[in-house]
Protein backbone atom coordinates (compact mmCIF):
# COMPACT_ATOMS: atom_id res chain seq x y z
CA UNK A 1 0.00 0.00 0.00
CA UNK A 2 2.83 2.73 0.20
CA UNK A 3 3.63 3.19 -3.33
CA UNK A 4 0.25 4.01 -3.68
CA UNK A 5 0.47 6.64 -1.25
CA UNK A 6 3.65 8.07 -2.35
CA UNK A 7 2.09 8.26 -5.54
CA UNK A 8 -1.27 10.31 -4.26
CA UNK A 9 1.37 12.43 -2.06
CA UNK A 10 3.11 12.85 -5.43
CA UNK A 11 -0.19 14.04 -6.91
CA UNK A 12 -1.44 16.39 -4.77
CA UNK A 13 2.26 18.41 -4.87
CA UNK A 14 1.69 18.22 -8.73
CA UNK A 15 -2.03 19.46 -8.37
CA UNK A 16 -0.34 21.85 -5.35
CA UNK A 17 2.21 23.63 -7.76
CA UNK A 18 -0.10 23.81 -10.81
CA UNK A 19 -2.80 25.42 -8.68
CA UNK A 20 -1.42 28.38 -6.06
CA UNK A 21 -4.08 30.16 -3.87
CA UNK A 22 -5.34 33.59 -5.39
CA UNK A 23 -4.23 36.89 -4.16
CA UNK A 24 -5.75 40.07 -2.90
CA UNK A 25 -3.77 41.84 -5.41
CA UNK A 26 -5.15 40.09 -8.26
CA UNK A 27 -8.41 42.16 -8.27
CA UNK A 28 -6.00 45.35 -9.05
CA UNK A 29 -5.84 44.79 -13.20
CA UNK A 30 -8.41 44.60 -15.18
CA UNK A 31 -6.30 43.61 -17.96
CA UNK A 32 -4.66 40.81 -16.04
CA UNK A 33 -8.03 39.87 -15.07
CA UNK A 34 -9.24 39.96 -18.95
CA UNK A 35 -6.53 37.72 -20.36
CA UNK A 36 -7.17 35.06 -17.55
CA UNK A 37 -10.11 35.22 -18.91
CA UNK A 38 -9.34 35.45 -22.72
CA UNK A 39 -7.26 32.21 -22.09
CA UNK A 40 -9.97 30.37 -20.09
CA UNK A 41 -12.13 30.78 -23.19
CA UNK A 42 -9.26 29.64 -25.38
CA UNK A 43 -9.33 26.31 -23.64
CA UNK A 44 -5.80 26.69 -21.77
CA UNK A 45 -6.63 25.89 -18.84
CA UNK A 46 -8.18 22.01 -20.35
CA UNK A 47 -4.57 21.47 -22.04
CA UNK A 48 -3.38 22.27 -17.96
CA UNK A 49 -5.97 19.63 -16.53
CA UNK A 50 -5.29 17.26 -19.07
CA UNK A 51 -1.45 17.43 -18.56
CA UNK A 52 -1.98 16.77 -14.75
CA UNK A 53 -4.07 14.23 -15.34
CA UNK A 54 -1.36 12.71 -17.14
CA UNK A 55 1.32 13.11 -14.58
CA UNK A 56 -0.91 11.68 -11.72
CA UNK A 57 -1.90 8.88 -14.08
CA UNK A 58 1.43 8.07 -15.11
CA UNK A 59 2.76 7.69 -12.12
CA UNK A 60 -0.49 5.38 -10.00
CA UNK A 61 -0.21 3.19 -12.99
CA UNK A 62 2.94 2.18 -12.45
CA UNK A 63 2.48 1.74 -8.67
CA UNK A 64 -0.51 -0.26 -9.96
CA UNK A 65 1.38 -2.25 -12.00
CA UNK A 66 4.01 -2.81 -9.52
CA UNK A 67 1.67 -4.02 -7.03
CA UNK A 68 -0.65 -6.14 -9.67
CA UNK A 69 2.47 -7.86 -11.38
CA UNK A 70 0.95 -7.09 -14.95
CA UNK A 71 0.44 -4.29 -16.96
CA UNK A 72 -2.36 -2.58 -17.07
CA UNK A 73 -4.33 -2.96 -20.15
CA UNK A 74 -4.99 -0.64 -22.46
CA UNK A 75 -8.67 0.36 -21.74
CA UNK A 76 -7.77 0.14 -17.74
CA UNK A 77 -4.84 2.92 -18.90
CA UNK A 78 -7.76 4.93 -20.13
CA UNK A 79 -10.25 4.49 -17.76
CA UNK A 80 -7.72 5.57 -15.10
CA UNK A 81 -6.32 8.58 -17.01
CA UNK A 82 -10.41 9.52 -17.65
CA UNK A 83 -10.72 9.29 -13.83
CA UNK A 84 -8.33 11.27 -12.87
CA UNK A 85 -9.00 14.07 -15.24
CA UNK A 86 -12.86 13.74 -14.15
CA UNK A 87 -11.44 14.48 -10.70
CA UNK A 88 -8.78 16.77 -11.11
CA UNK A 89 -11.88 18.91 -12.87
CA UNK A 90 -14.07 18.33 -10.17
CA UNK A 91 -11.74 19.15 -7.25
CA UNK A 92 -9.29 22.08 -8.60
CA UNK A 93 -11.89 24.53 -9.50
CA UNK A 94 -10.61 25.96 -12.80
CA UNK A 95 -10.78 29.63 -11.00
CA UNK A 96 -8.06 28.39 -9.06
CA UNK A 97 -5.77 28.25 -12.07
CA UNK A 98 -7.39 32.07 -13.96
CA UNK A 99 -6.58 33.74 -10.27
CA UNK A 100 -3.30 31.98 -10.73
CA UNK A 101 -2.29 33.21 -14.01
CA UNK A 102 -4.02 36.63 -13.35
CA UNK A 103 -0.99 37.44 -10.48
CA UNK A 104 1.83 35.52 -12.98
CA UNK A 105 0.72 37.65 -15.57
CA UNK A 106 0.82 41.08 -13.42
CA UNK A 107 4.43 39.92 -12.07
CA UNK A 108 5.99 39.78 -15.85
CA UNK A 109 4.34 42.60 -17.81
CA UNK A 110 3.96 46.65 -16.80
CA UNK A 111 0.36 48.13 -16.83
CA UNK A 112 1.02 49.17 -19.85
CA UNK A 113 1.99 45.93 -21.37
CA UNK A 114 -1.20 44.12 -20.45
CA UNK A 115 -3.76 46.49 -21.89
CA UNK A 116 -1.41 46.29 -24.76
CA UNK A 117 -1.44 42.44 -24.57
CA UNK A 118 -5.77 42.86 -24.64
CA UNK A 119 -5.73 45.24 -27.63
CA UNK A 120 -3.92 42.61 -29.75
CA UNK A 121 -5.65 39.24 -28.68
CA UNK A 122 -9.01 41.83 -29.45
CA UNK A 123 -7.34 41.97 -33.26
CA UNK A 124 -8.09 39.21 -35.66
CA UNK A 125 -4.80 37.89 -35.35
CA UNK A 126 -4.94 38.25 -31.51
CA UNK A 127 -7.92 36.18 -31.88
CA UNK A 128 -6.60 33.40 -34.17
CA UNK A 129 -3.60 33.04 -31.26
CA UNK A 130 -6.17 32.79 -28.88
CA UNK A 131 -7.88 29.81 -30.81
CA UNK A 132 -4.90 28.08 -32.16
CA UNK A 133 -2.73 28.43 -29.16
CA UNK A 134 -4.20 25.79 -27.02
CA UNK A 135 -4.18 22.99 -29.99
CA UNK A 136 -0.16 23.88 -30.68
CA UNK A 137 0.66 23.92 -27.32
CA UNK A 138 -0.86 20.49 -27.18
CA UNK A 139 0.43 19.46 -29.99
CA UNK A 140 3.78 20.39 -28.85
CA UNK A 141 3.13 18.54 -25.75
CA UNK A 142 2.24 15.02 -27.37
CA UNK A 143 5.23 15.37 -29.65
CA UNK A 144 7.51 15.58 -26.60
CA UNK A 145 6.02 12.61 -24.91
CA UNK A 146 6.43 10.88 -27.92
CA UNK A 147 10.27 11.88 -28.49
CA UNK A 148 10.56 11.13 -24.63
CA UNK A 149 8.75 7.86 -25.18
CA UNK A 150 10.87 6.88 -28.31
CA UNK A 151 14.15 7.12 -25.89
CA UNK A 152 12.40 5.69 -22.32
CA UNK A 153 14.40 2.33 -22.63
CA UNK A 154 17.76 4.17 -22.97
CA UNK A 155 17.09 7.27 -20.53
CA UNK A 156 15.77 3.77 -17.74
CA UNK A 157 18.90 1.74 -18.01
CA UNK A 158 21.33 5.23 -18.24
CA UNK A 159 18.88 6.39 -14.98
CA UNK A 160 19.30 3.09 -13.19
CA UNK A 161 22.84 2.77 -13.71
CA UNK A 162 23.37 6.64 -12.51
CA UNK A 163 21.06 6.33 -9.67
CA UNK A 164 23.39 3.31 -8.38
CA UNK A 165 26.37 5.08 -8.91
CA UNK A 166 25.18 8.00 -7.67
CA UNK A 167 22.90 6.97 -4.66
CA UNK A 168 25.11 3.49 -3.53
CA UNK A 169 23.37 3.70 0.11
CA UNK A 170 19.90 4.09 -1.19
CA UNK A 171 20.36 1.22 -3.85
CA UNK A 172 21.47 -1.34 -1.39
CA UNK A 173 18.50 -0.53 1.06
CA UNK A 174 15.77 -0.80 -2.28
CA UNK A 175 17.43 -4.27 -3.06
CA UNK A 176 17.56 -5.04 0.76
CA UNK A 177 13.34 -3.95 1.00
CA UNK A 178 12.86 -5.73 -2.64
CA UNK A 179 14.79 -8.73 -1.04
CA UNK A 180 12.32 -9.05 2.34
Amino acid sequence: MKPFSASLVILWLVVGLLAPASTAAQSESPEARELASLAVAAGTFDITYTQASKVATSIVKGSLEGRLGRQLSDDESRQLGALFLRLIKETVPQSDFEAYYVDVIRRYYSPQELKDLVAFYRTPLGTKVLRFGPATNEEHAAAGQRIMGSHDREFRERFAAEFTREFPALNRELERKQRQ
